[in-house]
C-alpha cells in the first residue's frame, strides 16, 4: 500500500465516525449549529462508518423497546441518524443503508494533511544510539538554495462541504507538489481549497434518471491532470474545526484501548494519568514538557473544570474503552474507527467535544510493514493523535506529534532526512520515559512567537536584511531557550535571516542546560537551519545546515543570488556567565576574520586585519608583539568608534587549541579554548601585571603577557617569546 493512501486513510474512518455521533448532540445545540451537524451527519451510512452500521439491525422502536435494548445490549445511548437509531451487538439487514445526499456538497471545502513518524530504530540518519552530537573540525560551506531533495512524506485528504472527508487520487508528481506547496506556505491544512473533480461514481437514481441517494463510499475525489490549482486560503470549515493555540489550559484525553482479545498496553490507566499529566508524582511527563518549554504558558491538564466525565473515566484524563474486533486481523483504520466510536460512546460527547488533543493509546500494529513503521502519528491543525506500542510512554514522541496538531512540520538535519535533527523535538526525539528536557528549534520558536505564544516577536526575535549589494553586517549576542527568563539585556533567541524570498535562514544559541538539558545535537554550539518556505510562520520543514563551536564560521554562497557570498562567525561562547550567551556576527560580501585557525603557512609573526591580530611565535626564534586593542562594552561594541585598535589578539599555537586575549568591561583576559570546543578562563590582568605561559607549544621556553597601560577605550599590550 503506498504510504500516501495510508496515511490519508486514517483519518477518513476517524473523522466519519465522529461525525456519527453529532447528529445526536445536535437536537440540543441552538441554531445554526444543530442544522450544521444534522447535515454534517446525513451521509455517514455510507464508507467506512457505513460499513460498521451494516452489522447493526436498523429497525423502528417504541420507547419501550429501546429501553429494553438499552437494558440488554449495556449500552448507555443510541446514537439517532435521520429519526432512526443503531444499537451495536443486533443482528444487521444490509439493505437499505444508503441515504438522500446533498449533491451540492460535492467539493472539497478544504485540504486536510496527515503526518506520521518513525520509531527511533527507522531513524533517517541510521544512528540508533542516544547521542546525535556534531563537532566540526573545519567551517562549513554552505549552499544558498534550499534542498528541493528533502524527504517529506505528508498525506492529504479532501474535506467535502458536508464534513466528510475522502482520499485523494492523484499522481506521485502532484502529490509532490501538494507537498512543496505545504511546506513552503501556499497551501495551509485544513483551510486551503485546490481543484478537484469530485464524483458519485454509483448514484442511485430515479426512474427519471435523476441521482437520490449515495454513500460516501461511491464519493471519488481525483486530482485533474496537470499541476495543482490552488483556489482559495479561506476555507470554509471554522464551524467544524477548533484550531490549536500555544498558550493556556490544553484538555487531553487519552483513550486506552483493549480489543476482543483483551489486547492492550499492560500498564493501567493509573500509569499513563502519571507519564501523561504527572498525576501521582511522575516529574518527567508530557505536562512538564510543555510547560518548561512554555515556560509555564502552555498547561497541559486532565481538570476538566466538570465531574460530569469523572464516572467514565478510568484515571484523571484517561479513558478506559474495549472495541469488539482484534488488533491482529483489523487495520488502522478499522482499529480507529471503532476506537473513537467506543469512546465517544462511553464519553457521551463528539470529539473533540472539550478537548484540545484527544490520543488513542493502541497496544500495537500487526499489519504489513506500510501500515505499522510508525510509532505514532498525528494530524496537522487537528485534534488526534495515535501511538503504537510502549511509544505513549515517551513524553519527547508525545510533544512530537501534539507538534503536528499545532501546525508544526518535522526537522530536517545535516543529512537532509525528514526528521534527522536532533535539537528540535519536531526531529527524531528522545526514546525514555524518563528524559524530556528538550525543546524546539528556532524556525517553531518562531513560528511559536509569530502565533503569539511563548515568546514575543518584537523583542525576542533580531532580524537581519542583508540587502544584494554587500558590506552589511550584523553582530550580537544570542542567549539560549534554557535562559529565556534569565534576560535582563533582553538578548534575543532567534536571528532571522531575510533572503528575499520565503525560505529564510536561522541562527541560534543552542545552550545545554535547564529546559534544554537533554538535547541531542550541537550542545552550547550556535546551529544554522533553513525553512522551506512561507517565511516560518506556518508550517514548514526546516533543515539543519550547520553547527558552529567558537571561531568557527559557515559562509553561505552567493547569497540572495548576489555573486557574493554571506558568512556567519561565532566570535565567542560564554557558557559561564548569567545568562550564558553566543556573540554571532554576520558579514554580507565583507571579507573579515575573527580569530579563526589559520595555516601557519599563510602567517608571518603579526597577521591583522580590521578586527584581529593573529601572533604566530614560531618555536625556534625571538618574536615579539607591543600594539593596543579596544575596549569593548557589555554588548561586544567598541566603548569608542574614534580608534581602530583590533579588539582581539590570536596567539596561534600550531595545534587545536585556542589562545586569545580580549579587554573587556575593565578587565585584560586571557581565555582559552580545547580541541572539544571548551572555553576556560586562564587569567585576568590588571595595568602593570603579567602572565607566563610555561613551554608554550612545547618549546621548552616561556611566553609572557604584559598589560602597559589601560585606558577607557584601549588597552597597550606586550608579547614576547624568547627561546
Amino acid at each position: 500500500m503506498n504510504n500516501r493512501y495510508f496515511l490519508s486513510s486514517l483519518l477518513v474512518t476517524s473523522v466519519c465516525c465522529i461525525l456519527l455521533s453529532t447528529v445526536a448532540l445536535a437536537q440540543d445545540l441552538p441554531d445554526p449549529v444543530a442544522p450544521l451537524l444534522t447535515r454534517t451527519a446525513d451521509v455517514v451510512h455510507g464508507g467506512l462508518v457505513g460499513r460498521l452500521l451494516k452489522r447493526h439491525k436498523k429497525r423502528t422502536k417504541t420507547n419501550k423497546e429501546k429501553k429494553q435494548v438499552e437494558e440488554d445490549t449495556d449500552i448507555e445511548e443510541v446514537t439517532v441518524v435521520n429519526g432512526e437509531d443503531y444499537v451495536a451487538g443486533i443482528e444487521t439487514d444490509e439493505t437499505n443503508t444508503n441515504v438522500a445526499y446533498d449533491f451540492n456538497s460535492l467539493s472539497c471545502a478544504s485540504i486536510i494533511a496527515i503526518d506520521a513518524f518513525r520509531p527511533r530504530s527507522l531513524d533517517d540518519s541510521g544512528n540508533t544510539g542516544s547521542s546525535f552530537d556534531y563537532y566540526p573540525d573545519s567551517d562549513a560551506i554552505v549552499p544558498y538554495e534550499f534542498s528541493s531533495g528533502v524527504d517529506t512524506d505528508e498525506g492529504f485528504l479532501c474535506e467535502l462541504s458536508s464534513g466528510d472527508v475522502v482520499v485523494i487520487k492523484g499522481t506521485d508528481e502532484q502529490y509532490e507538489e501538494m507537498r512543496q506547496m505545504l511546506n513552503n506556505g501556499t497551501l495551509v491544512s485544513a483551510v486551503s481549497r485546490i481543484e478537484m473533480e469530485v464524483e458519485n461514481v454509483a448514484p442511485i437514481v430515479t426512474a427519471e434518471g435523476i441521482p437520490t441517494s449515495s454513500s460516501v463510499d461511491d464519493i471519488v475525489a481525483t486530482l485533474p491532470s496537470g499541476g495543482i490549482k490552488l483556489i482559495d486560503n479561506t476555507g470554509d470549515t471554522g464551524t467544524r474545526r477548533r484550531l490549536n493555540a500555544f498558550e493556556g489550559d490544553k484538555l487531553v484525553l487519552i483513550v486506552r484501548v483493549t480489543d476482543v482479545d483483551g489486547r492492550s498496553v499492560p500498564e493501567d490507566a493509573y500509569t499513563i494519568s502519571d507519564k501523561f499529566f504527572g498525576t501521582y508524582g511522575d516529574t518527567v511527563t508530557v505536562k512538564s514538557g510543555f510547560e518548561a518549554c512554555s515556560f509555564g504558558k502552555m498547561q497541559i491538564t486532565s481538570d476538566y473544570g466538570t465531574n460530569m466525565y469523572d464516572s467514565k473515566l478510568s484515571a484523571p484524563g484517561v479513558l478506559d474503552v474495549t472495541i469488539d474486533i482484534s488488533l491482529t486481523s483489523s487495520t488502522q483504520s478499522v482499529i480507529l474507527n471503532a476506537a473513537a466510536n467506543a469512546a465517544m460512546r462511553k464519553m457521551g460527547v463528539s470529539l473533540p467535544g472539550p478537548f484540545a488533543h484527544v490520543i488513542l493509546v493502541l497496544e500495537g500494529c500487526y499489519g504489513s510493514d506500510q501500515e505499522c513503521n510508525f510509532a505514532a502519528y498525528g494530524y496537522v491543525n487537528h485534534w488526534l493523535l495515535v501511538t503504537l506500542g510502549d511509544n505513549w510512554q515517551y513524553p519527547a514522541v508525545i510533544m512530537h506529534e501534539m507538534g503536528h496538531n499545532l501546525d508544526m512540520a518535522h526537522s530536517g538535519g545535516l543529512d537532509g532526512g525528514s526528521y534527522s535533527d536532533h535539537t528540535c523535538l519536531m526531529g527524531n526525539p528522545l526514546f525514555e520515559d524518563n528524559v524530556g528536557k528538550m525543546c524546539f528549534n528556532p524556525v517553531k520558536n518562531f513560528q511559536i512567537a509569530k502565533q503569539q505564544g511563548w515568546y514575543t516577536a518584537d523583542t525576542d526575535i533580531a532580524y537581519f536584511n542583508s540587502g544584494i549589494m554587500g558590506g552589511t553586517s550584523w553582530r550580537g549576542r544570542l542567549i539560549g531557550v534554557a535562559d529565556y527568563d534569565n534576560n535582563p539585556s533582553n538578548y534575543p533567541i532567534i536571528l532571522k535571516l531575510e533572503t528575499g524570498g520565503g525560505s529564510d535562514y536561522f541562527v541560534s544559541f543552542n545552550r545545554d542546560s535547564g529546559v534544554n538539558s537533554e538535547v541531542q545535537q550541537a550542545s552550547d554550539q550556535v546551529p544554522i537551519y533553513q525553512v522551506a518556505g512561507g517565511d516560518g510562520m506556518t508550517y514548514s520543514k526546516s533543515i539543519l545546515k550547520a553547527a558552529l563551536r567558537e571561531g568557527r564560521s559557515a559562509t553561505v554562497e552567493n547569497w540572495r543570488k548576489s555573486g557574493l557570498d554571506l558568512t556567519i562567525k561565532v566570535i565567542e561562547i560564554n557558557t559561564w556567565s548569567s545568562p550564558a550567551y553566543a556573540d554571532v556576527e554576520v558579514l554580507f560580501g565583507t571579507q573579515g576574520m575573527a580569530y579563526m585557525q589559520t595555516s601557519a603557512a599563510t602567517m608571518t609573526s603579526t597577521t591583522s586585519t580590521s578586527s584581529t591580530v593573529i601572533f604566530d611565535s614560531g618555536t625556534t626564534e625571538s618574536k615579539r608583539w607591543t600594539g593596543s586593542i579596544a575596549a569593548l562594552n557589555e554588548n561586544d561594541d567598541r566603548e569608542s568608534s574614534n580608534n581602530n585598535y583590533p579588539i582581539f589578539v590570536h596567539l596561534y599555537t600550531g595545534d587545536t587549541h585556542t589562545w586569545y586575549i580580549t579587554y573587556k568591561e575593565g578587565g585584560v583576559y586571557l581565555k582559552t579554548k580545547d580541541s572539544s570546543g571548551y572555553v576556560s578562563m586562564k587569567g585576568m590582568l590588571e595595568q602593570g601585571q603579567s602572565e607566563t605561559v610555561s613551554n608554550w607549544r612545547n618549546s621548552g621556553h616561556d611566553l609572557s603577557i604584559v598589560v602597559s597601560k589601560k585606558s577607557d577605550d584601549y588597552a597597550s599590550i606586550e608579547i614576547t617569546f624568547r627561546p
